[in-house]
Order: C-alpha cells, then structure tokens, then sequence
C-alpha cells in the first residue's frame, strides 16, 4: 500500500467519525435535556462516544463526553466512572484531559459504593 492511500484512507475514517460525531452529538444533548435514565441508551452513547474519541477528538467532542459522564454519573457513579477510565487507558494514559480532580471525586464515589 502506498502512502499516499494510506493517507487517504485514514482521512476517509476520520471524515466518518465526524459525521458521526455530529448525529451522536444531537442524541447525547437529548439525552441531557430530556432528563433520559434509560442506563442501556446512555451506556451506548458513552460507547460510540468512546469509539468516536479515538479518531475524532477535539474540545468538542472531549467536553461531550464530559458533559455526558457529568450527567451520568448522577445515575450510575460506578459505571460512569469505568468509562472514565476506559478514555483515560484509551486516550489520555497521562491524565492531563480529565485530571486529578474527576478521579478524586471518581475514587470518593467508589469507596461510597464499596462500602453500601
């Protein structure tokens, strides 16, 4: 394969990511308005979110996916907070993006957990 088709290529997915992105966007800012607790539908959202992040990441979208694990975590502090740590292993294996306070407040919500 050339590199110039390689080029190509790689364009061509991340051309799909971001239309993705923009219809996934429409669902994730429905789902924070209209106050969704189906756990399945958001748990997916946080999936193609994920998927998303790994070709297609800006402010944007980072701060989507925020917005949605924010909104998520009042529903389900413990699996908000493995997708949290699923972006950070995928993305952010440093942990500049998301930082020390979301995993403070992550780890305060699991030892609440634990201990119920």
């Amino acid at each position: 394969m050339e590199k110039q088709e390689l080029y190509d290529m790689c364009k061509s997915i991340i051309e799909l990511h971001k239309q993705r992105y923009a219809i996934v966007k429409s669902e994730i800012e429905k789902i924070i308005k209209d106050k969704v607790k189906d756990e399945r539908y958001i748990q997916r959202k946080l999936d193609e979110m994920l998927d998303i992040l790994l070709f297609y990441e800006n402010d944007d979208s980072l701060l989507l996916f925020r917005r949605l694990c924010k909104y998520y975590f009042s529903i389900n502090p413990m699996v908000t907070a493995q997708y949290i740590t699923y972006y950070k292993e995928q993305n952010d294996p440093e942990g500049v993006k998301f930082g020390k306070r979301v995993d403070k407040k992550v780890k305060e919500e699991e030892t609440k957990c634990e201990k119920k």
